[in-house]
């Protein structure tokens, strides 16, 4: 569902400052620490729907071997588990009717979160695809439900309390017109806790996205959290479809990262702007489309923006600070605009034989290996591991730094001698000429903050043989000619010892 921003997160902050640790300035504080599956995954989220021609759990399991093959490290499930089937269309989303499939079964329209839905398959199917995935070296990551359920789920008879009721003894619709859960009670949390210990332990559950995480009291995530993690195995992951400044301190791992727009002020300054309220190092998911840009946008992005734009982004989302994630079909250039979460549209598989299809999944295979391959893009989270640079072309290219993390072999060209790599980038439909500048501007902070005196400046030469370059071309000493849509990758050579053919 679309994020929204309740009055829920503000009534608990209080209390979630209390439980979590939370500081009045969230920059000063670090995020929590997470498993490197996540930090250096590239997930993938499978709609279950259109995946596959059969809309099946089994079906999909079969796929599971390609998406190891192209560089995908995390499978995420949209939600599979039974859904409420109630005809009353007074309970059904605007978005919901207005698909027009007539469908009463909505993905985020829970009656039953233990079993899954026999759209879908069995119970033994889910845990025969999580048996799969694992076999494979993937992990697997649910999709919860939580802000709100079905207006026919059983549980709600046997616990009138989990929720509000009208007068008349009729159930009361809260966002998206769904009955909402009353997180005021303890024993729905309690009842929620013990749901995700059982696709923990019933199903081998590797983390959870959170469907409008921060329209939930954050003091309930961090909670979860604690109980996830005392169960047996570890490094279990939260990821909020959401944002609230303080969620990374203990309740999350990461928080949704929606691609701010085509324009380089934008790509740079919504980073920028995030980056100054969170904690230090903290993760962000990012990604242009997921089931709800892809069912709602018309026309569908990979039509709007154009094949060049979102081979564009696609860099950016495998360079930048984060974990990538793909929605199914956009390694294949998928812009059917069927498409609908609301009912079975399933994707065009040939379009791998042909173009865009085949260009688009060489490339997206090509940036995972670059992303697995140089640890830089994964080593460091936050102002440590990303540097952004100025450009003379300010409007139309960001350029930003990379770094390892400190002692580790393979050079010093990053500051405080760490080994780096460079990302330029041109966000327009014109060539440009531009020089990047090597000293990286100092954070702002606030007025009675010590200055930040730290050297992040580039040290080193750009080596003139790119990791990968698309319609550019590198010229001494820090100039570069971009095509329209050009972009370059490559590595900062240290100044003790630059590889031949570097650029000084």
């Amino acid at each position: 569902m679309k994020t929204i921003r309740t009055a829920v997160v503000a009534a608990v902050a209080a209390l979630a400052v209390a439980r979590c640790g939370v500081a009045a300035n969230a920059h000063m504080q670090n995020a929590r620490n997470s498993p490197e599956w996540f930090t250096r995954g590239v997930m993938y989220q499978i709609q279950i729907r259109s995946f596959t021609p059969e809309g099946t759990l089994a079906a999909a399991a079969e796929r599971l071997r390609y998406l190891r093959d192209l560089g995908v490290t995390i499978a995420y499930l949209v939600p599979v588990m039974k859904m409420d089937d109630d005809m009353d269309r007074r309970f059904w989303s605007p978005r919901q009717i207005k698909s027009g499939f007539d469908n009463p079964r909505n993905q985020y329209r829970i009656a039953d979160y233990f079993h899954v839905d026999p759209e879908y398959g069995t119970d033994q199917d889910l845990r025969d695809f999580c048996d799969r995935a694992h076999g494979l070296g993937l992990k697997v990551v649910f999709d919860l439900v939580y802000l709100h359920c079905g207006p026919t789920a059983p549980f709600l008879k046997e616990h009138p309390d989990f929720t509000w009721w009208n007068e008349d003894g009729t159930v009361k619709p809260g966002p998206w017109t769904f009955p909402k859960l009353n997180f005021a009670n303890p024993k729905l949390r309690e009842y929620l806790v013990g749901n995700m210990k059982y696709l923990v332990g019933r199903y081998g559950a590797d983390g959870f996205r959170c469907d409008v995480g921060d329209g939930i009291p954050l003091d309930f995530w961090c909670d979860a959290h604690d109980a996830i993690d005392a169960l047996p195995g570890a490094g279990r992951v939260l990821l909020c479809e959401g944002f609230t400044v303080c969620d990374q301190y203990k309740g999350f791992d990461a928080d949704y990262g929606w691609f701010p727009g085509l324009d380089a002020r934008t790509v740079r300054g919504a980073w920028a702007d995030r980056e100054a309220k969170c904690p230090v190092g903290s993760r962000f998911v990012n990604h242009y489309e997921n089931h709800d840009i892809a069912t709602d946008l018309r026309p569908r992005r990979e039509k709007a923006w154009g094949r060049d734009a979102i081979d564009q982004v696609l860099v950016w989302m495998f360079t930048i600070d984060g974990v990538p994630m793909l929605f199914s079909g956009n390694e294949l250039a998928d812009a059917d605009e069927r498409h609908s979460m609301f009912g079975r549209t399933p994707m065009d598989w040939s379009q791998l034989e042909r173009e865009p299809g085949r260009g688009r999944h060489a490339l997206v295979k090509r940036l995972a290996e670059i992303r697995r391959g140089i640890p830089a893009f994964t080593d460091l989270n936050g102002a440590e591991g990303l540097s952004w640079l100025d450009t003379t072309a300010a409007g139309s290219v960001t350029a930003f730094v990379r770094r390892e993390s400190p002692g580790k072999d393979g050079g010093s060209g990053g500051a405080v001698g760490r080994a780096a790599v460079i990302v330029v980038q041109n966000w327009t439909t014109n060539a440009v000429s531009c020089e990047v500048s090597f000293k990286v501007p100092p954070p702002k902070l606030a007025s009675y903050l010590a200055a930040d005196r730290t050297d992040r400046d580039v040290k080193g030469a750009i080596s003139a043989a790119p990791v990968y370059a698309k319609d550019a071309r590198f010229a001494s000493p820090a100039g570069f000619e971009l095509g329209p849509w050009g972009c370059w990758i490559s590595r900062i050579e240290p100044p003790s010892a630059p590889a031949a053919g570097a650029v000084r």
